[in-house]
């Protein structure tokens, strides 16, 4: 893995944020140019944030996930059921944040392994320790800005289904959708179907 912030992707930016990428997707869709893009984003406040700069940072962090996809995907997060939608928003969250991908391998999928029943509340921060040799980027971070990535990517856990609460953080399985696995299967990243289904 790169010593960069690619690893990182843009996890500080949020969790899965399913409605506002509902609404992002819908703007993808329709191949915005930037004039239109910014006028959807800050004029008509399409994600009823609460700031200009608030609105601008969403869309930004949830464009970038969704490039990771194809229009199909940017479909059926428009279109489908929160299901889907949340599975393929926490694909594109595991291809634009790798650390991600890692994460759910070594933390999540060995404590089921383990048959452990909870994600220790400790788990981010042990991990993010294990990693800094790998990952010296780390220390560039702020302490907040870290805890702020390891609240998102529990957040995006529980909101996947992995967890069922941030709050309880009790282990659960997932099962990934047809379509999850017919996106996964198009853009190349089969080998993503038994990570994300605990089989790593």
């Amino acid at each position: 893995m790169k010593n960069d912030k690619a690893w990182i992707g843009d996890l500080l930016g949020g969790p899965l944020m399913s409605r506002e990428s509902r609404i992002i997707a819908e703007l993808m869709l329709t191949d915005p140019d930037e004039q239109t893009w910014q006028e959807q984003i800050v004029g008509h406040n399409i994600l009823q944030a609460s700031s200009a700069n608030t609105a601008k940072r969403y869309a930004t962090t949830i464009r970038l996930r969704l490039n990771t996809l194809d229009k199909a995907a940017w479909s059926l997060i428009a279109e489908g059921s929160e299901r889907e939608r949340q599975q393929l928003l926490f694909v594109a969250l595991v291809l634009h944040s790798p650390v991600v991908k890692d994460f759910l391998l070594d933390v999540v999928n060995d404590l089921s392994r383990q048959f452990k029943e909870k994600l220790p509340m400790d788990s981010w921060d042990e991990f993010v320790a294990s990693r800094l040799r790998q990952q010296p980027l780390l220390t560039s971070y702020s302490d907040s800005s870290i805890k702020k990535m390891g609240n998102n990517l529990v957040k995006a856990l529980s909101e996947a289904g992995y967890l069922d609460t941030p709050r309880r953080r009790n282990l659960q399985s997932v099962f990934l959708l047809p379509e999850t696995q017919a996106t996964l299967q198009r853009l190349g990243q089969q080998e993503l179907v038994s990570i994300l289904e605990g089989q790593r």
